[in-house]
């Protein structure tokens, strides 16, 4: 079984793409990822209350921006090592402006489920949970329940039932450490997909997220489009916006080499 928590980033439209990414944690490491997550913010200066979120606007006045950066590094090969998997959305903004910020997050909503539900079924049939950073920006609850009970909407007017999902729900930071997992996964590739500039620090954190993108192995490469990455839409017409897409798969192969 596996447990999916999902959370989105830079849904303002300020920046050039809205990134919305998942970690599927596999529920045999769950008390280790725990563990590990405690021992790691006691290390690094956390004390029971503080927030551990991976935007350094957040961090307690306490803990200096070397142990904050070092935690969430930590944090990143705790996942790589205990077999958790990445699924990562992206659609520029320049297309997503043109649809209304609740269908931006059903969108996201969407391709995640759908995806996780490919994930559970490749790995031999198995079960998993969803769950999604509680947001007040449309009717979330409903619309989880809307698409647990009926399936994913379709274009076609149909509706793909997510047959290996058993349960969909929202969570946030404090409620678990896997959503503290999750919120420094999102911060990550959110870095790496809108911090062009800053290519630096985006090699280092391409570097750990590479290790927990979910791929298809093949002749020694990990395959990762339509699985670990998700690039929306499918079909773009648009020159200028082919052309924004085509650069930002191109910084990832230049970072990944």
């Amino acid at each position: 079984m596996y447990i999916l928590i999902a959370d989105e980033a830079d849904q303002d439209g300020q920046k050039q793409f809205l990134v919305f990414a998942a970690v599927f944690f596999p529920s045999e490491k769950l008390l280790e990822l725990h563990k590990g997550v405690e021992s790691l913010r006691a290390s690094h200066g956390y004390v029971s209350g503080d927030v551990l979120k991976s935007s350094p606007m957040t961090k307690p006045e306490h803990v200096s921006r070397d142990q904050h950066t070092e935690v969430k590094n930590k944090i990143l090969e705790l996942a790589a090592d205990t077999g958790c998997k990445i699924c990562c959305y992206v659609v520029p903004h320049a297309i997503a402006k043109g649809q209304t910020h609740e269908d931006r997050l059903k969108f996201g909503t969407n391709t995640i489920l759908t995806k996780f539900n490919q994930f559970l079924s490749e790995n031999g049939g198995v079960s998993g949970l969803a769950f999604f950073d509680h947001t007040e920006d449309y009717h979330q609850k409903k619309y989880l329940r809307e698409v647990f009970e009926l399936g994913i909407p379709w274009n076609d007017g149909s509706r793909k039932k997510l047959e290996n999902v058993v349960g969909v729900d929202d969570t946030g930071i404090g409620h678990s450490h896997l959503a503290t997992i999750c919120d420094i996964v999102v911060g990550a590739f959110r870095f790496v997909a809108n911090e062009p500039d800053k290519d630096k620090v985006g090699k280092i954190l391409l570097k750990h997220l590479s290790r927990i993108m979910w791929g298809r192995m093949e002749k020694g490469k990990n395959h990762v489009r339509e699985r670990g990455l998700c690039i929306r839409p499918l079909n773009i017409s648009h020159q200028g916006h082919q052309a924004d897409i085509e650069a930002f798969v191109k910084r990832l192969v230049d970072y990944s080499n």
